[in-house]
């Protein structure tokens, strides 16, 4: 029985990983029909929850934080982005390999295999948020009337939130699934996370809408940089300083998760066993 070691290479080597993203994303291309698919589940969730709002605030007298329109632009903007979310749904291809061992080919690579991993998740998102992300956007806009910003700085800053929750989304994917190490099968600490992002983030119901003291505790997760900081930010509700705030905040917790993911993978790596010749 032989234990793989990685290869130590230099980690700048942007063409690299730049070359195995666009594999990754060139292979997603191949599965058009599950992609329409998908596209039409997006949008009739996305459809059946604004109703849901729309019922709700026609029976409120109060006034709320967000009114209905922004909520109504607020839903479909995390159901285009619903993908690039880490919700652990379907099998991973790279968790698969660490299960049947063949993570050792990948280990003999002169690449880090944190950032082959790395460059698939964002790939990953890449093609979604082109794929059904925009599409769905394009559809709230045309059948619900979604808001559009008109500022440019609106733009610049939701575009680099954006990109903040692509890599934090990929880094907390990476920390959680490297726990197959262990368990062999990451379905249910994967469960976990995904609920706790799915409340905790404000994918179901806007932070901005919760009771004072859950906002508090959110505030102090990492998931309100996925879904949250970047909506608010779209909506015009995070502005001028508090932006590099909510950008300074993403930042952080994608290099904690960073961190977190590669210490994982070196307990991981030192651990596992290759039966075979």
């Amino acid at each position: 029985m032989d234990k793989p070691t990685q290869r130590h290479t230099p980690f700048f080597r942007p063409h690299v990983y730049l070359e195995f993203g666009k594999k990754a994303f060139q292979k997603r291309m191949q599965y058009r029909l599950a992609n329409l698919a998908g596209l039409s589940t997006n949008f009739f969730f996305a459809a059946v929850r604004i109703f849901v709002f729309a019922a709700f605030y026609e029976a409120q007298t109060a006034p709320q934080p967000l009114n209905l329109d922004e909520v109504t632009t607020y839903v479909c903007l995390t159901q285009a982005f619903l993908m690039v979310m880490p919700f652990f749904w379907g099998n991973c291809e790279i968790t698969a390999s660490i299960k049947d061992g063949s993570v050792a080919l990948q280990l003999c690579k002169p690449v880090d295999f944190y950032g082959y991993w790395f460059a698939d998740e964002v790939s990953k998102s890449v093609y979604y948020i082109l794929m059904r992300g925009l599409p769905t956007f394009a559809l709230g806009k045309l059948l619900f009337n979604m808001q559009i910003p008109l500022a440019p700085v609106v733009w610049l800053s939701f575009v680099a939130s954006i990109v903040c929750t692509l890599a934090l989304s990929a880094a907390l994917n990476i920390a959680v699934r490297g726990t197959v190490f262990w368990t062999l099968d990451a379905t249910g600490i994967a469960g976990f996370v995904s609920t706790l992002v799915m409340f905790f983030s404000g994918f179901l119901v806007p932070i901005s809408l919760w009771p004072e003291w859950l906002q508090q505790i959110s505030a102090w997760l990492p998931f309100e940089g996925l879904v949250h900081l970047p909506f608010s930010i779209y909506l015009g509700k995070i502005t001028d300083g508090a932006v590099f705030v909510a950008l300074a905040k993403q930042v952080m917790w994608f290099l904690v998760f960073v961190g977190v993911g590669r210490f994982v993978l070196r307990l991981g790596f030192s651990r596992l066993v290759v039966q075979g010749g």
